[in-house]
């Protein structure tokens, strides 16, 4: 165990580095599959499109029967067939004939381009028997030709990756009604303190609400997840490992909030110990979130993070989620929440004078002109919880540095960026 404060990156590193497993690849349905990381690799087993077709509505011709049609001297065309989407064309065409067909159909053996309705006089209607062309066709107008979007044999889908819509469609078009993913990590959470109730309790004196494990539950279940609440309970060492030890072979991480720090009420250090976990490091060197401990028990890591609000919604992106990401397979550029550059906007100058010490402020970060914009928000202390509601990031101010007014300065994005 690391017996000093490590720095910011080199606790995650050592998150990190400590797992190198992931859960099972399971397969579920491809109509629930959104949210899950892909198991496997997915080859295209066909081009696509599968044949040439038609990208609009009109007539399939060979490009070099239209040169010079136009306006004043348009071509005749003797139509020879009609092919609506999903048909099979039944004849080929040979010099100065055209069919008429549908946007997504296939075109006709000979045709190697399409002229649009418009393009042609008195054709709009079906039956037509002759089509006359105003304007000339290049090779390969209006035609989509099979496998110009993906050919046969290359992999279209890359393990690691998290299943979104585009990625459905992609395994829709091959086929693919269930899908091999990762099992979502369960993840226990706990909150210990006296001082805690439950959220439909009516408020007492010296009590607040438990809101910590229902705001990393939600972090959890929006990274892939699956949280299970554990019951919060007082500051007891035999109850809160009892709580644990019910669950313990049925979970894949387990996030305890509050009772992290040395004092006489924080007990989770003895629970870690009694349900035999190593601590890899305890503390870190960062601001809200420093009392932190990291511990394994086999191949389950141990997030003993701080019980104040933001606190522990700084602890959750910074360590919880990274960890949550590489036991649920995804690969490892997406592990780390990715940092981008914000100009900043403030009244006055930021500046962090503890040298060694990292800061993250709750601000909100605003497109103008388009470029990011970035400004505090009221209210850092570690036990605020109103300012994470108007903010959508965290700016990260390392030791030593003055962040001037209209410099650009690290932010972590995690809501929605508006245009002012």
């Amino acid at each position: 165990m690391n017996t000093y404060p490590l720095h910011i990156d080199e606790a995650q590193q050592k998150v990190i580095s400590s797992l190198s497993h992931t859960t099972q690849i399971i397969r579920v349905p491809l109509q629930e599959s959104a949210g899950y990381i892909l198991g496997e690799a997915i080859q295209a087993d066909t081009d696509v499109p599968l044949f040439d077709r038609s990208m609009m509505d009109g007539f399939a011709v060979r490009s070099e029967d239209t040169v010079g049609a136009s306006f004043e001297q348009p071509i005749s065309f003797r139509v020879i067939e009609e092919i609506p989407a999903g048909a099979t064309p039944l004849k080929q065409l040979k010099q100065g004939e055209a069919a008429r067909i549908m946007t997504g159909a296939m075109l006709p053996l000979g045709a190697d381009a399409v002229c649009r309705f418009e393009a042609t006089k008195d054709a709009f209607q079906t039956g037509v028997i002759e089509m006359k062309l105003l304007a000339a066709l290049e090779f390969n107008e209006n035609v989509a030709r099979q496998g110009e979007d993906i050919r046969k044999g290359s992999q279209v889908l890359t393990p690691g990756m998290r299943i979104g819509a585009a990625e459905i469609a992609v395994l829709a078009t091959f086929g693919i009604s269930e899908v091999p993913v990762y099992r979502k990590p369960v993840v226990a959470i706990l909150s210990s303190g006296s001082e805690l109730i439950e959220v439909s309790e009516p408020i007492q004196p010296g009590k607040i609400r438990n809101s910590n494990s229902l705001m990393v539950a939600e972090l959890i279940r929006q990274a892939g997840g699956q949280p299970l609440l554990l019951k919060s309970t007082s500051d007891d060492i035999d109850l809160l490992t009892n709580e644990i030890k019910l669950v313990i072979d049925q979970i894949d991480m387990l996030v305890t909030t509050g009772g992290v720090s040395v004092g006489d009420f924080d007990v989770i250090p003895d629970v870690y110990a009694n349900l035999e976990a190593e601590t890899i490091f305890w503390k870190i060197l960062i601001k809200p979130g420093s009392p932190f401990r990291y511990a394994m028990r086999g191949k389950i890591p141990f997030f003993g993070i701080s019980g104040n609000p933001a606190a522990s919604f700084v602890n959750s992106q910074l360590f919880v989620l990274p960890a949550l990401r590489k036991l649920s397979g995804q690969s490892v550029a997406n592990l780390l929440p990715p940092m981008s550059q914000a100009k900043l906007a403030t009244a006055q100058p930021l500046m962090l004078s503890a040298v060694k010490q990292t800061r993250f402020l709750r601000a909100t970060a605003y497109l103008q002109e388009g470029i990011l914009n970035v400004t505090t928000a009221e209210g850092q202390s570690s036990g605020m919880i109103g300012s994470l509601v108007h903010a959508n990031c965290l700016i990260r101010l390392d030791g030593g540095v003055i962040a001037n007014v209209g410099e650009t300065l690290p932010v972590l994005l995690f809501g929605e960026v508006h245009v002012r």
